[in-house]
């Protein structure tokens, strides 16, 4: 782990970010609270990231720079990400997005004051390519009740673009859970989310500190696209197999994990079960497809 000096760790995975790459950078360091550090892991890119990356570290010693030989997928660079930071929180930030320069100041001092919250984020705006703004967006994720069954069934209520990852995490806490998985299903970010209320409350701020860029160039834009997404996860055209049975089966797995009482687990239990039984027709269509490729493969 790298040093603990630092009271803030942001991780930034890239891949080909040369056009939006330098934005995201200063805005990082721009931050009113500047003890921090910022990990860039570039993931093989074949564009001028890397330049940029190593202009930007020798002239800023808070920035460590980090070249992965070749692409590990988005899953495995996030990961990385949380593994080399020191810091007592951590925040992810994408390579091609914004953020207010208050946003460590104003979360920071509200995690230290709330040792109850795992997370603490802003309101975020959607922009497009330019930087005009889209839409102010409701991310719905102020989840302060006492209760954890009734926080992490809230979740999967309100929970829709998982924007508050790019607020500010506690370490402690993010260090127990899966983070985003091993690239065996799309998605792991609102699983993370979804763990993250086993272990303590979400709070708002109801101030804009993030902004959310949207653009046809990113690596997940068209959510879709089964390709498109396998490709971003996994770094390579694997293909996902029983994704969704897994997705919810690691919901089972983290609630197991979790320090929650045994009625507490059984009533969370119960609910993915539930939740497994909506998706039944999706979860059949995958093991047929499964069965289909197995037996291919057998003839």
């Amino acid at each position: 782990m790298a040093s603990t000096s630092f009271k803030i760790s942001v991780g930034m995975p890239v891949y080909n970010g040369e056009r939006y790459l330098e934005s995201a950078i200063k805005a990082t360091l721009q931050q009113t609270y500047s003890n921090f550090e910022l990990i860039i892991s570039d993931n093989a890119s074949t564009d001028k990231t890397e330049v940029i990356c190593r202009d930007f570290a020798a002239s800023d010693p808070r920035i460590k720079y980090i070249r992965n030989s070749v692409n590990i997928g988005a899953a495995g660079n996030y990961n990385q990400l949380f593994h080399l930071a020191g810091g007592e929180y951590f925040r992810w930030f994408n390579a091609d997005d914004l953020c207010s320069e208050h946003l460590h100041e104003r979360c920071l001092k509200v995690l230290e004051s709330r040792p109850d919250a795992v997370m603490c984020y802003g309101k975020t705006d959607i922009i497009d390519g330019e930087g005009r703004l889209l839409q102010h967006y409701d991310d719905n994720l102020d989840l302060q009740h006492d209760d954890v069954v009734t926080r992490f069934k809230t979740y999967f209520e309100v929970v829709g673009l998982t924007n508050a990852i790019y607020g500010l995490m506690r370490h402690s806490a993010l260090k127990h859970t899966a983070l985003m998985g091993n690239g065996s299903f799309h998605a792991a970010d609102t699983n993370l989310m979804g763990e993250l209320t086993l272990y303590g409350k979400i709070v708002e701020i109801p101030e804009t500190l993030f902004f959310r860029r949207m653009h046809e160039d990113a690596s997940s834009w068209d959510r879709k696209n089964t390709s498109v997404q396998q490709t971003f996860w996994t770094g390579q055209n694997k293909k996902f197999v029983l994704p969704t049975l897994k997705k919810h089966l690691a919901y089972i797995k983290a609630i197991q994990k979790s320090p929650n009482g045994f009625m507490g687990k059984l009533q969370m239990d119960l609910y993915i079960l539930r939740r497994v039984v909506w998706h039944r027709q999706l979860i059949g269509a995958e093991i047929s497809q499964f069965l289909k490729t197995r037996g291919e493969q057998q003839t």
